[in-house]
């Protein structure tokens, strides 16, 4: 557990050492759950509060609910939590709101849950972001290969943003649509093949994490020079970005999920407004080059 050091100037948002906001999360070692955590930190620090994170190591669904149980049973002013599936948690996060705790989901929601807010990226308004960043790139012309996990409700999102940011801005470009099949080794292969098949690619979107690392791969293997944009922020993926072997990623919100979690938390917990907290926020996304990677990479 890592507890903040309180540092508020007097007033409203004044609180308490001794009580306490968690974050619980699955898959509780990656990075991504880190920045999230350094938002919630400085949040908390500013406050005067004790924050603290846990989560269950792996995608156990039973796994997590453990540990929000555990957490509830402390019984801390809040909890924010990112649900690994999105009915398991509900009827947890119920009995945690019962008992009074402030609860706020953020990146995966428990929609049919109390939960008093949800905090995540807005995945189509992420492609739209992404379009606007690859498509002069590529001189708006030109075939633009979009590799993702074909059926996912985020990455179809993101990819129907991108398409229509071109459609409206950049007509001249066409959309090759590659599969990454959830797997490393399966994006590999099928963006080698759509490279093959289509000699006049000119830019490559890699709409997830898996395409973010497998796009560039194949991209390297075929020898052409390309212009190449990822998803989220893997070590990996930033230090291609650093390298110069891709031109930029697209970094998803989580310093702002987490710093806004912990302030509505907070609201909510100490009565602060009279009104119900939004019942969803769009933490945005963000343009990763060589200029600001170093800002990224996880405890920097």
């Amino acid at each position: 557990p890592t507890s903040s050091t309180p540092s508020a100037a007097s007033g409203a948002f004044v609180g308490s050492e001794s009580d306490e906001y968690y974050m619980v999360s699955f898959l509780s070692g990656i990075d991504y759950w880190k920045h999230c955590f350094a938002g919630m930190e400085d949040a908390g620090k500013g406050l005067g509060v004790t924050t603290k994170y846990t989560g269950q190591t792996d995608a156990d669904v039973a796994g997590q609910v453990a540990v929000l149980e555990q957490v509830i049973a402390q019984n801390p002013k809040g909890i924010t939590v990112t649900c690994v599936n999105s009915t398991a948690l509900a009827d947890t996060i119920d009995a945690a709101r019962a008992k009074g705790i402030s609860v706020v989901t953020f990146d995966s929601d428990s929609p049919t849950s109390s939960r008093a807010a949800y905090l995540s990226t807005g995945n189509y308004d992420a492609g739209k972001t992404a379009a606007e960043y690859l498509a002069p790139l590529c001189n708006n012309k030109g075939k633009i290969a979009v590799l993702y996990t074909v059926g996912a409700e985020n990455t179809e999102s993101r990819v129907t943003g991108f398409e229509d940011w071109c459609k409206e801005n950049a007509p001249d470009i066409e959309l090759v649509k590659v599969n990454d099949g959830g797997d490393t080794t399966v994006a590999v292969d099928n963006m080698s093949a759509a490279l093959q098949a289509n000699d006049d690619i000119v830019g490559v979107f890699c709409v997830d994490g898996i395409a973010g690392t497998a796009g560039p791969t194949a991209v390297s293997e075929s020898g052409k020079d390309l212009r190449v944009l990822a998803f989220d922020v893997d070590i990996t993926v930033l230090d291609k970005v650093k390298n110069g072997e891709i031109d930029a990623t697209v970094a998803q919100g989580m310093y702002n999920m987490g710093y806004w979690s912990m302030m509505f938390m907070y609201v909510e917990a100490n009565g602060l407004s009279t009104k119900a907290l939004p019942g969803y926020v769009d933490t945005g996304v963000a343009i990763v080059t060589k200029d600001n990677v170093d800002e990224y990479y996880p405890n920097k």
